[in-house]
């Protein structure tokens, strides 16, 4: 198994068969790396269908691609958005955004 797709399936195994709220649809998933996945889409939306890496500006056509591409090529160094609330950084706006409604939100 290589290192993307065995990182991928420990973020799937993490917290298997728990559900995983989008907070900013309120759909659900059953692992964090499907919700992920997911919340790149939201970050593209209106867009035309192209997911842009924002560390090095690779173009997918898929969200699952730019997700597995992130794993394999960058690092928590790589992660630009930093939570005022706590330690986490995310790669993407709308990762913080989640993460503050669901771990910070009173």
């Amino acid at each position: 198994m290589c290192c993307v797709t065995n990182t991928l399936y420990r973020l799937n195994l993490a917290e298997e068969g728990i559900n995983h709220e989008c907070k900013l649809c309120n759909q659900m998933f059953d692992s964090p790396a499907k919700l992920l996945c997911h919340l790149i889409e939201h970050s593209f939306e209106g867009m035309g269908g192209t997911f842009k890496c924002p560390v090095c500006f690779t173009v997918f056509v898929q969200a699952n691609k730019l997700q597995q591409h992130i794993f394999a090529v960058h690092g928590q160094e790589d992660k630009i958005y930093d939570c005022s609330q706590c330690p986490q950084k995310f790669f993407f706006q709308t990762e913080l955004q989640n993460h503050t409604l669901s771990q910070h939100a009173q």
